[in-house]
This record gives C-alpha cells, structure tokens and sequence, in this order.
C-alpha cells in the first residue's frame, strides 16, 4: 500500500448499528487519489442505481486525500452521495480540522447507509465505532450540537461534522457544519438529516506516514516561500481580508449579482463598498485558520450593538455578501451579519438562502406573492430586518420558510403563476455569486460539470485561463471578453482545467492554493505515496473522476443535456461593462462535452473514453 493512505475504507449501517471494514488495492487510490474521486469511484460500485436520495439505500460519504495530514494544507474533506436536489451526483467540500482527525482515526473514507431509527450520532474514536443517541441534540443548532456533543464525551478534541434543524427536516437548502464551515450544496445535508443522523464525530491520535518527508518538507517550503512573496492581487486580497476581500472588485466588473440578477457593475449597487472587506474587518477579533493553510482566509466577528442585540460569528464570505448583499440590494452589513450567522446555526447554505430570497423578492415585487403568503413579513428589496425574519422561518421549514426551504426551482413549483421564470438555478441547483457572461470558467461548470450551477469547480479554469484577463483585481475597468469567445479554441483548455480542479478536490486541496501560481501538485502527491506520476498522468485521473461523476448522473436518468441557464442569464447584460457582449453557452457546451471525451449532444461519455480511461469495465456501455 502506498504511504499517505490507511489503505482502508469503512461502512457503517445505520439500520442495524454494524459496521464493515474494507481494504482497498492501492490501484484504485492511484486511479482516484482519493476525496471526491475514491467516493466517486465506492458509490457507483456499492449503490444500487435509482436509489432514493432520501431513502435507505443512498449511501452518504465522508472522503479524504492523500496529502491530509501530512503537513500540506490538505484540510478539506469531501461528503459524497446522490443528490436530491439533482437526482445525480451529489458532492461538497468544508474545511477547519475535520479531515485531518479522520485520517488520524484510521480510514480514508468512512459511508454512511441504512436509516436510524432514532436521532443518533457516531462517533469514530481511533478506529472504534460508538452509535449514541441523539435525541436530547436533536432540534438544536449547529453550535449547541458540537459543545454539547464534546461536553459529552469530556473531549474538546473531538471533531464533529453536524447538521442543524434545516437538515433535520431534510430541507434541499440545509448545510453540513463543522467549525462554522459548511458542506452546503448537491443538498447532502437533507441525506444526512433523512437517515437521522446529527452528527458524524472523529478522534484520532495516528500518525500519517510518508514516503518522502525530507522532498515534501522542501517542496512545502518552496510553496510557502511563493505563498509570502505573492503580489498575485486574489491571493493579497485573501490573506488581507479574506473572500470578503474581493466584493467591490467583483461588484464593479459586473460579477457579482445584484437584485436577483438584473442590474450589473457599480452603477447597480453603489454602496458596495459598505460590504467590503476593510468594512468587514473592522468587526474582526482574530483570524482563522483551516489546519495548515498559510492563507487564513478565515476570521471570527464581534458585533456588541445592534437591532438584533451583541453576538459574534464567524467572518462573512463573498458568497454570503453577494447572495444576501447585492442579490437582494441590502448594505447593511449588520443583518447581513446576523443572517450569516441564522445559517450557520440552523445549517443553511447561504448561497441558496440568498438566492430564494431574491427569487422570492422579485415574486413579492410583481405581486405575484405578498404579505398574507410571507407569513406578513415584507420581502422587500434592501430590507435587512426581512432577511433576518424569513432566515428564521427557512431555518425552521415554517410557515413561507417551508415553500422556500428546497431553493427556488422547487419553490416555483409550489408557488406556481409564473415563477419559475424569476428562479436563478440550474438542474435545481442554485446558482451562486458570480456572473457566467463574466468569469468565463463559471460558465463551463454551471451547464457542464456533474454537479450544476456550481462556482468552485471552475476555478482552476479561472487561475490557468490563458485568454485576455477576465477578472482583473489590478484594475477596475473590465475590458470586454470578445477576444477569449472562441469556444472551440478554448474548451480543451477548460477541460484540462476541469481535470486539475478533480484532482485538487481529490486530494484535499483547497482552492485558494491556486492563486499564487506555485503550488506543484503532483510533487505533492509524488512525495507524500510513493508515486511517480506524471502531470499527463494526473490530468488523466482528473479526466476520469470527472467522467465517473458524469456517468453516475447517466445511470440514475439525469439527462445533463437539458442544463441550461436561466434565460436572463444567457442574455447579454442591458447595461454595465459588459454591455451586450454575447456568449455562445451551446456552443461551450457542445464543445466542451466533445473535449471531455462525451457526446456532444447528450453528454453520455463515449465508450472509447470509458476504454481510454479504465472505466468500461465498471460502468459497461452508457
């Protein structure tokens, strides 16, 4: 077995508390590293197709990579399983300590299957299983779980990855929380709610072996070296600020969405600058850190007056402001604080939670809905004080909240009367804080990627694309993008991309280690196993996690080919810097699915890929 891996997966049965142990070859590590493509790679294996997402048979996953724990800010973990809000793949990342204690407890993945009879949660304490009742926990927020969950166990080492009353009434929308970080899209917090359980909890006290600590502690260096040196103006702004850092820049390129998508740049919120963040970190008591990383996007607040009384929160990101800021033309940063904060507690993915607000502003706006529907709350637009009253109601599936509580696509279908034409989402994934027609690499992963309408698949795109500047933070003029709008010239480029984001996701890698420019993966991984793999050979397992994904959607009759973007955002913007500037999204996805090696029309992955891949022989012919 390599070094960096257990070497080991585990199963446990919710239905019948056992619990199955499984040791895996090293072949299907090096296949799929590990992370979202091991749980890829175990689910289309052990799930029977056309499973229920909310039933029994769905299995719920918790996946690491190969770089977790080995000093290498591999922090994130991946949750894996089918998607009830899709139908299809389901997977999503989170940061802080989680991955790196489950590494320590022995397993490289741990599966979730069958449904509790009651309330429970598991705890994982180096290698041994404890299945304990979480009936006194259970309608309680996200933080009252975790304290009490370690106030239990007399642990405060303890990790716990938990959902909060959202999850609880398997809401769409609900978050996966650990640490005040969130595992909050594909909707796997409503799986984990649908099985009972509360609560995953790990401790562990093993040490992760690796191959080549001298190279990896050199290779880590020179990466970290890079990191302090940077002038790379995302990665400034990070370590500054956090994502928070980057609203008003955003904002003003006509990235960032403002009311429910239909107004673009500075001339359509003017205040942003109230939401960005030196705004922001004046609220700051210290920075955050998930295990490792030299970035520390992080941060805790402190707010001592407001309408909503003193409380502190974890810092407020750039999806957070753009969904509920700009989305909705709130600038009060002191509800957006408080907002933030609801979701967190009631384990919320704010992304979606700003996204069926808006959609729900806009409906009370053209009168299609109005007080008696919202319970008398007034959706109106920049009313913070509404933000934090229908949060409230979200978080508790009540009331207006419950119409709202699967995201918009569903909430359409509720209300009716038209609405699904105000409903920003895609395969019923809403969609998050930046602007298709702008950052480009977005455009690829909404309509192309497994799991839809999705922002942090594409940021390899987005850090690796070699066209003009689409997003420069340097300046504030937003030049027009004709010049990179060769679709055909530019979807092999995306693919690869594609490729590098599966692999990153794989082996724990956060994102935001892209932005410098230095971080060398495959030496990485190189160091830490054993291997001697090749970039070609990398972007070869990128390839086929990615196309493992695209063939799950396949098997559980998810016809990918009918994503498409909502109609105001295919068309070009009316007004701002981008002003009627076209772009061919059929055209990307046809073409993209023809470099990824899948149908263009139907994107089926093709046999020859499959072959090309190793795959033929576990998924056969699609």
């Amino acid at each position: 077995m390599a070094m960096a891996y257990n070497g080991k997966i585990l199963f446990v049965d919710l239905s019948a508390k056992s619990t199955e142990e499984k040791t895996l070859p090293e072949s299907i590590y090096r296949d799929f590293i590990g992370g979202q493509g091991l749980g890829a790679r175990i689910l289309y294996e052990h799930m029977k197709p056309k499973a229920d997402p909310l039933g029994p048979d769905n299995i719920l996953g918790f996946a690491i990579g190969p770089l977790t724990g080995t000093g290498v800010h591999g922090a994130r973990y991946q949750v894996v399983g089918k998607s009830p809000i899709t139908g299809g793949w389901g997977d999503s990342n989170c940061g802080g300590s989680f991955a790196i204690e489950l590494k320590a407890a022995g397993y490289d993945a741990v599966f979730f299957t069958g449904v509790s009879e009651k309330p429970v949660y598991v705890f994982l304490n180096d290698g041994k299983v404890e299945f304990n009742d979480a009936g006194h926990i259970w309608g309680k927020d996200t933080a009252h779980t975790d304290k009490a969950i370690k106030e239990e166990l007399k642990d405060d080492k303890v990790r716990v990855s938990c959902i909060g009353p959202a999850g609880e009434a398997q809401s769409y929308i609900a978050a996966i929380l650990h640490e005040e970080c969130a595992a909050a899209r594909s909707g796997l917090a409503a799986v984990m709610g649908s099985k009972k359980l509360k609560a995953f909890v790990v401790r562990g006290t093993n040490k992760v072996p690796v191959a080549d600590s001298e190279n990896l502690s050199e290779v880590r260096k020179e990466y970290l070296q890079g990191i302090k040196e940077t002038e790379d103006e995302m990665a400034v702004a990070l370590k500054d600020y956090g994502t928070c850092g980057v609203f008003s820049a955003s904002l003003v390129v006509a990235d960032t969405p403002i009311k429910n998508w239909t107004r673009f740049g500075e001339e359509g919120f003017p205040t942003h600058e109230k939401l960005d963040g030196p705004a922001i970190v004046e609220y700051q008591t210290k920075k955050h850190a998930c295990v490792g990383c030299p970035i520390r996007c992080k941060g805790y607040l402190r707010i001592d007056d407001s309408p909503y009384g003193a409380f502190t929160s974890a810092k407020i990101e750039y999806e957070t402001l753009g969904m509920t800021g700009s989305n909705l033309l709130i600038d009060d940063v002191l509800s957006l604080f408080k907002a933030n904060d609801l979701c967190n507690r009631y384990g919320l993915d704010t992304i979606s939670t700003g996204a069926v607000i808006g959609f729900a502003m806009e409906l009370y706006e053209r009168g299609i809905i109005n007080k008696n529907d919202t319970d008398g709350i007034e959706l109106t637009w920049g009313n913070g004080e509404a933000l934090v009253a229908i949060v409230e109601k979200i978080g508790k599936r009540e009331g207006f909240g419950a119409v709202l509580a699967d995201g918009s696509k569903f909430a359409a279908e509720r209300i009716g009367k038209g609405s699904e034409e105000y409903a920003m989402q895609v395969g019923g994934q809403d969609l998050p804080a930046h602007d298709p027609r702008v950052l480009l690499g977005t455009a690829w992963t909404y309509i192309l990627d497994a799991t839809p309408a999705r922002h942090t698949a594409s940021e390899a795109a987005n850090g690796f694309f070699s066209g003009a500047d689409v997003m420069p933070y340097d300046e504030l003029d937003m030049p027009h993008v004709e010049d990179v709008l060769d679709v055909k010239a530019n979807a092999p480029l995306y693919a690869v991309c594609s490729d590098i984001e599966r692999l990153f996701s794989s082996a724990g890698i956060c994102q935001f280690s892209y932005y410098p420019g230095t971080l060398p993966i495959v030496d990485f991984i190189n160091a830490a196993a054993g291997w001697d793999l090749t970039p070609k050979e990398a972007l070869k397992i990128g390839r086929r996690i990615a196309t493992l994904r695209q063939a799950f959607n396949i098997r559980e009759g998810v016809n990918t080919a009918e994503w498409r973007l909502p109609e105001r955002i295919a068309a070009p913007h009316s007004s701002g810097p981008n002003a009627g500037v076209k772009v061919d999204f059929e055209g990307i996805k046809r073409e993209g699915y023809k470099a990824l090696g899948w149908d263009s029309e139907t994107g089926k992955p093709l046999d020859s890929t499959l072959d090309e891949l190793g795959l033929k022989e576990l998924v056969g012919s699609l």
